[in-house]
């Protein structure tokens, strides 16, 4: 009988008010996970809801505000965690943004906002996640990619190259990480129906949003709940000869 749980396991999620975060908090807490830290930049009313919804399946749910760009915050983030509980057994560093900007539009200020919270918060997070646990007893790492990280996406020219960082990160990671009992992955989504995807979807044209739905194989979007599905798979003792992969979550889009 597989058995999918992560009783007596600490869990932080960054960037996990709403969207795939949240999706990914909520699938955590549904697998018994003890503690559940829910980072965002703001704790608001989305945030609020979420630690009720994970409560109600058990989990105890520290909430905490920060800018996961920031050094300060990250660590005092992982302290926080394991003052209260003692441990920290899996970082999901899913904080992100994206903006639509072709590559004369995007300004030097748009390259190192999104190359700041996406592939700095990534580095951080792997970096003061992993100095806690390679001292005890080890733990899992998820990354946030996307397959933009892979094909250079189309939205923008920094959202594809920070997700590439964040996947190469996480390629080394794993490699440097592995003889601590620490295991490093990372997830590649393609189109995921969250409101990050229905702004981008905002501002194209219609023939560009066919094309774009068109190039999925299986025909539709994502569910947030499936990418979470594939972050507890490398959050869990399944894949516990996984390190260093980059899973694509895409429907069949390669391109």
């Amino acid at each position: 009988m597989i058995n999918v749980s992560l009783k007596d396991k600490v869990v932080i999620v960054t960037g996990a008010a709403k969207g795939i975060g949240r999706a990914i908090a909520l699938k955590m807490a549904e697998a018994e996970c003890t503690g559940l830290v829910v980072n965002d930049l703001k704790i608001d009313e989305h945030a609020e809801s979420l630690k009720k919804e994970a409560e109600a399946y058990g989990a105890e749910v520290l909430l905490v505000a920060g800018d996961m760009s920031n050094e300060e915050a990250v660590k005092k983030m992982i302290d926080a965690a394991v003052d209260k509980w003692g441990r920290l057994d899996v970082m999901v560093n899913n904080a992100g943004i994206s903006k639509s900007n072709d590559l004369f539009g995007t300004t030097a200020s748009d390259w190192d906002l999104v190359i700041n919270i996406n592939m700095r918060s990534a580095f951080l997070g792997t970096k003061y996640a992993a100095a806690y646990m390679k001292d005890h007893g080890g733990g899992a790492i998820v990354n946030m990619g996307s397959i933009a990280g892979i094909t250079g996406g189309n939205t923008s020219p920094d959202y594809g190259a920070s997700k590439a960082g964040i996947i190469a990160l996480t390629k080394y990671a794993a490699k440097f990480l592995a003889p601590y009992g620490i295991r490093v992955n990372a997830l590649a989504p393609g189109t995921i129906y969250t409101d990050m995807i229905k702004r981008n979807f905002e501002n194209l044209s219609d023939e560009a949003r066919e094309k774009r739905l068109s190039a999925i194989p299986m025909g539709r979007m994502g569910d947030p709940d499936e990418v979470a599905t594939a972050a507890l798979f490398f959050a869990s003792d399944l894949s516990s000869f996984i390190t260093g992969d980059s899973l694509m979550i895409t429907g069949g889009r390669n391109t």
